[in-house]
């Protein structure tokens, strides 16, 4: 199945839980092809997504406590916060992409399950990489949505070689590129030292006597890493 029954009512009790009834709003699901979005009226109560994502926030109050209460002791929410991180867990488990929470319309929230890969290159690194930890997940989540993340993060990502190229055009790293068979791609975003890009340019010289900026914008331009826009590129 594309999706985890599971997963599904969770996302849908977290709406039915913490939806601004003040608003008169409907919960609204929708299937796309690659993904369903869940909507729910009413901002995001208690701190924002990213700190439920790994299990570590407990919420400290609820917009309708005597719902959550109800639907607690119904045996459909528990109180501690662990919906969005076993959402995330379910996903993971699945090697699909992690969800992503929307909150730019700050009278309600969405929430994108996903049923497909986003790259299938990724999908094959949490199957053979089991040992990574979730917020390492999360961050290499976020690198193949072409999501920005922290300096600090990108530093560490780097150190374990799971990730290259420079901020914010990231890319997977040779580790990786060697367990999930993505070394063209690797190859291709991989960039020369410098002093290579110039012994190339003084041997074209040597051998035609003279090179214009257009010679040597053709002769640099396809072996340049494929991450630089045309601007970078000059």
């Amino acid at each position: 199945n594309k999706y985890d029954t599971k997963s599904i009512l969770e996302a849908i009790h977290n709406c039915v839980a913490h939806q601004d009834y003040s608003l008169r709003s409907r919960i609204i699901v929708t299937e796309k092809i690659d993904k369903l979005i869940f909507t729910n009226a009413g901002n995001f109560f208690e701190g924002t997504p990213e700190e439920y994502c790994l299990g570590e926030k407990t919420p400290k109050r609820y917009r309708n406590s005597w719902l959550v209460n109800a639907m607690f002791n119904l045996g459909m929410i528990d109180r501690l916060g662990y919906g969005i991180h076993s959402l995330y867990l379910s996903q993971r488990n699945r090697f699909f992409p992690l969800p992503d929470y929307i909150l730019s319309d700050p009278q309600e929230v969405m929430m994108y399950m996903y049923g497909q890969t986003i790259d299938e290159n990724y999908s094959k690194l949490l199957i053979e990489r089991r040992d990574l930890s979730l917020s390492k997940v999360t961050l290499l989540d976020k690198v193949q949505k072409k999501t920005p993340i922290l300096d600090d993060s990108a530093d560490m990502l780097r150190k374990e070689k799971l990730i290259e190229g420079r901020k914010p055009n990231y890319f997977v790293g040779k580790e990786i590129a060697q367990a999930t068979d993505k070394k063209a791609e690797y190859s291709k975003n991989k960039a020369f030292g410098k002093q290579q890009y110039f012994d190339w340019i003084l041997k074209s010289i040597q051998e035609h006597g003279s090179l214009s900026r257009k010679d040597i914008d053709e002769l640099l331009w396809n072996i340049l890493p494929a991450w630089m826009n045309t601007d970078q590129k000059k």
